[in-house]
């Protein structure tokens, strides 16, 4: 632990520096300036120009546009310091301004500046690429502007721009505001990571960074955020990827290879990878967006994960298709087709051991130890594709997929049960043995059709949207369990079982939902009617499961059909909830000022449902129908504060109602688990959950030191809840039956906040981000009835810190917790896992890199003796060659051989603490090349 220390002092030492010498570098910030522009030509002032702010030496400190009044205004600068604005419009010459800030108390106000019309006939007069315009509605970042490393890509640009911030987990906001999209040429770039993007293409390739807002389909009132990369002439064909080797102690390797081609209008990308470091990836877009040029950051997705649990070999391969037929796509100009292919070929080795703890009745408990080892192998193939149509009028979206899983699997579990004077009562052993061949097959289709506003008044029928679900899936599985019960209370119930299953199951749920959204205009033309407006939907689905079950048992020598667990039984459920909304919208705004919106949605649902079981068995043929009244209450409001914020908040009310399944009315009673019997309950009723949930969201627009939060707040009360009452005996066997009771409650909320600190060459970046899962549930334990209250919080405290594109680290501080109290039995547990990190990287030279990471890991719980350890991984990286395409990389994993995988999490009436085996120390040596090219390669002649 002597050593863990030095290493973290050292760490905050290091960072410590970096903030003192970007602190001392950056001068108080009191000063302000402000200015009017006027066109005295048309004799007006200019609104939506462009003000962007310098530095003496060219550095761009912030950017504006200017409001309806032709005014500008910059706060929070240095002074005593040359500075200068250049403000830019289109149609008008460029304008610069110098300035030096002298007074702290009054803002300096450079009065009314005079911006020309530009002169197309002028000629011999210098053009030179202003850094920021504004092109209608798209606010634009010439790339040329920026002066970078040869080897920069788009990440090292928008690190550059003021008020453009990236996270350490990989989000960008600009303004304050997140971006949801980032296209490349107005086009997804191989499945729209935003890393792969950003990280692959070079800055010399790239023209703009354009900004701009579009419709939120889900919300009108709203509007998401898009970021368009605009490549060069010519640049928009090439190739990028990665290949990559390496071999360590204790036989350990890694290889990976992907190569990414693109063209105007077509995307093709193809993937391979092996490793027994536990490094999983389950599809193509992981693999890929963990395998870029550069990057800055210290969140890795696909790195060996040394929390996982057993050790896994993963053998992986995938390709990727995208298509447009439309070359320069836009929001009502769209043609796309993709496509993904993904193989995974794992084996997986396991080992826990852990123990349970049970509360029987006030005084006595009960003590479950569990071990278990397995083995498993299994090949995962899947295919996904999307068609996306758009036009002026109508939006079609098409999406089948498929999936085939098949492998093989195999367990030993020892279990054992003591009572509360730590005597052995019985024991429990089986070893299990499995087949599965899984088959799906999916397809979702929508369509909306939304008029033009021009054409919208010729027809009263102007809205429609239609959704359509299919997913048929056919699961095949062969069984085999042997299992040993031994008591030392009572020997004449020993039992010992030998028994084969081999199940079928064939699946095809459907589900259609239809909407129109402006029934007002249908039946009552254009009148007002006071803004209100109406809404008519309709959700219909609908679910078939045929089940063949067979199941045989060792008699004699011989495997015997068990004629009580065989059986065959087809459900048909039909689920149908039609619906009527009136809603009705407030807005106030004034352009380029504010712009308020409420939104009122009140929808009275009803809720109809027909269960059909049939079955071998008299007891499972059972016939139900429920109908329910479901109305939902919808109220959001926005406010948009143009230039200081974004702010939403929706609250929701729903009722919603959960019908028993035949598995809980009338099971089949499998004996071989004697710990954990599932008896069912042909009288359970249906249990109605009506909650209410709030969102709050808020987006700074500042030029800088951004405060962005996020809070979601739901509540709800289940009348006739399904719940368990249990009955364990002394020798541990449970008998679980199931009922309704009432009386359960639950509260969640969850959010995070994420605060920004610009300085002069660094940033410094805090976001903290948590749950909290409160319940109230009822249950009954060996006949008596009790109230369980539950108590589960997660949170994670992080510090990224970057220093130009040289330094980057985060130190973090994570927990989570659980606590559980009866109130009958007055019994309570209680547990917590912590976790400290400190991740580092440090670019020593451009092509010499040292990354660490520790982290230090606590496990405590009430009646449990407490686990510490910590995990130390750190690696040196070279990149040579011309472009830096070459890196020798030498990596050091659990550099103190301490890694454990910890159990700990409690239930409404027990606890369970443990272990399970993980990966551990060894030491790594790879190679790899990043072939990239952007354009044509030029012909020497």
């Amino acid at each position: 632990m002597y050593h863990l220390k030095r290493l973290l002092i050292v760490s905050l030492c290091l960072f410590s520096f970096y903030s003192t010498k970007a602190q001392q570098a950056n001068p108080t910030q009191i000063g302000a300036v402000k200015g009017v522009i006027r066109d005295t030509t048309h004799n007006y002032n200019l609104k939506s120009a462009t003000v962007s702010l310098f530095k003496g030496d060219s550095t761009l400190i912030s950017y504006q546009l200017s409001n309806n009044y032709g005014e500008f205004s910059f706060k929070n600068l240095p002074l005593n310091a040359k500075m200068y604005v250049e403000i830019s419009h289109v149609g008008y010459q460029l304008l610069r301004k110098n300035f030096t800030i002298v007074d702290e108390k009054n803002a300096l106000d450079l009065k009314t500046l005079i911006i020309s019309i530009k002169d197309n006939n002028l000629q011999d007069v210098e053009i030179r690429v202003a850094p920021i315009t504004m092109n209608g509605d798209t606010l634009e970042f010439n790339a040329a502007a920026f002066k970078l490393d040869t080897n920069a890509v788009v990440e090292d640009l928008l690190r550059k721009i003021p008020n453009v911030t990236l996270w350490g987990d990989g989000q960008i906001t600009v303004n304050g505001r997140e971006v949801k999209s980032l296209l490349v040429n107005g086009k997804q770039f191989f499945g729209g990571d935003f890393k792969i993007a950003t990280q692959n293409i070079a800055k010399n390739a790239l023209d703009k960074v354009q900004v701009y807002r579009e419709r939120n389909e889900k919300n009108p009132l709203d509007s998401t955020l898009t970021v368009n990369l605009k490549l060069k002439k010519g640049k928009d064909i090439g190739f990028f990827g990665k290949i990559g080797a390496g071999y360590g102690t204790t036989k350990k390797y890694e290889v990976d290879a992907s190569v990414n081609m693109f063209s105007p209008k077509m995307q093709l990308g193809i993937i391979g990878a092996s490793n027994n470091i536990n490094k999983t990836a389950n599809n193509v877009r992981t693999l890929t967006a963990n395998s870029t040029f550069k990057g800055l950051n210290t969140n890795v997705e696909y790195q060996p994960d040394f929390r996982q649990s057993g050790i896994n070999q993963p053998n992986i391969g995938g390709v990727t298709f995208t298509y447009n037929f439309v070359e320069k796509p836009e929001y009502n100009k769209k043609s796309t087709i993709n496509a993904n292919y993904f193989i995974q070929n794992r084996n997986n080795e396991s080992l826990s051991d852990a123990q349970t703890t049970t509360s029987i009745n006030a005084t006595e408990k009960i003590f479950d130890t569990n071990t278990s080892t397995g083995n498993s192998a299994s090949t995962n193939q899947n295919f996904d594709s999307n068609f996306e149509y758009a036009n002026e009028n109508h939006r079609f979206n098409i999406r089948p997929s498929m999936s085939v899983n098949n492998g093989t699997s195999n367990n030993d579990t020892q279990r054992s049960a003591y009572n509360g004077q730590n005597v052995l009562t019985s024991t429990n052993n089986s070893k299990a043995q499995n087949d599965f061949n899984n088959k799906g097959f999916n397809l979702a289709i929508s369509y909306g059709l939304s008029p033009n506003y021009i054409t919208r008044k010729e027809h009263r029928f102007n809205g429609l949207n239609a959704n359509y679900q299919l997913s048929v899936n056919d699961n095949d599985n062969q069984r085999s369990n042997l299992t040993s019960f031994r008591s030392f209370v009572d020997p004449a119930s020993n039992t010992d079982f030998d028994r084969r299953y081999d199940t079928q199951r064939k699946s095809i749920n459907q589900n259609l939902s239809l909407e129109i959204p402006n029934l007002k205009s249908l039946l009552f033309g254009y009148k007002n009617l006071a803004d209100f407006d109406l809404s008519l939907s309709n959700n219909l689905a609908l679910k078939h499961n045929t089940d063949h079950n067979q199941v045989e048992d060792l008699k004699g020598g011989i495997y015997a059909t068990n004629s009580y667990l065989s059986n065959h039984t087809k459900t048909n459920l039909v689920d149908e909830t039609p619906g009527i909304t009136l809603s009705k919208s407030f807005r106030k705004s004034l352009s380029n000022r504010y712009d308020k919106n409420l939104q009122i949605q009140v929808s009275a649902k009803h809720r109809f449902i027909i269960q059909d079981n049939q079955s071998d068995k008299a007891q499972q043929n059972i016939n139900r129908a429920y109908n329910s009244f479901v109305p939902e209450i919808n109220i959001t409001s926005s406010n948009y504060q143009y230039g200081e914020f974004y702010r939403s908040i929706t609250l929701t009310y729903q009722t919603n109602i959960i019908i028993p399944s035949l598995q809980q009315l009338a099971p089949l009673i499998d004996s071989t688990n004697v710990y954990n019997l599932q008896i069912g309950n042909i009288k359970l009723r249906e249990s109605k959950d009506r909650s209410i949930n709030l969102n709050v969201n808020h987006s700074d627009q500042k030029s800088k030191n951004t405060l962005n939060y996020n809070f979601n707040v739901s509540a709800g009360i289940i009348n006739d809840g399904i719940v368990d009452s249990i009955f364990i005996d002394n020798q541990n066997k449970r008998t679980i039956y199931l009922t309704n009771a009432n009386g359960n409650k639950y509260f969640n909320s969850s959010g995070y906040l994420r605060k920004t600190f610009k300085l002069k060459t660094s940033e410094l970046q805090l976001s903290i981000n948590g749950g909290l899962n409160i319940a109230k549930s009822a249950s009954y334990l060996n006949d008596v009835f009790s109230f369980s209250n539950t108590l589960n919080t997660n949170a994670k405290l992080s510090l990224n810190y970057t220093y130009k594109d040289k330094f980057a680290t985060e130190v973090g501080q994570g927990f989570d917790t659980y606590r559980s109290e009866q109130e009958a039995f007055n019994t309570k547990y209680s547990g917590i896992n912590l976790t400290s990190s400190l991740s580092s990287i440090y670019n020593i030279t451009k092509k010499f890199t040292l990354s660490s990471n520790i982290s230090f890991n606590s496990s405590k719980s009430n009646s449990a003796a407490n686990i510490n350890f910590a995990i130390w991984n750190a690696s040196a990286t070279y990149r040579f060659l011309k472009g830096n395409n070459a890196e020798f990389k030498f990596s050091a994993m659990d550099l103190l051989h301490q890694n454990t995988n910890i159990i700990n999490y409690g239930g409404v009436n027990s606890f369970t603490v443990g272990t399970q085996n993980v990966l551990q120390q060894y030491f790594m040596t790879t190679f790899s090349y990043y072939p990239r090219q952007f354009g044509k390669k030029t012909v020497k002649k």
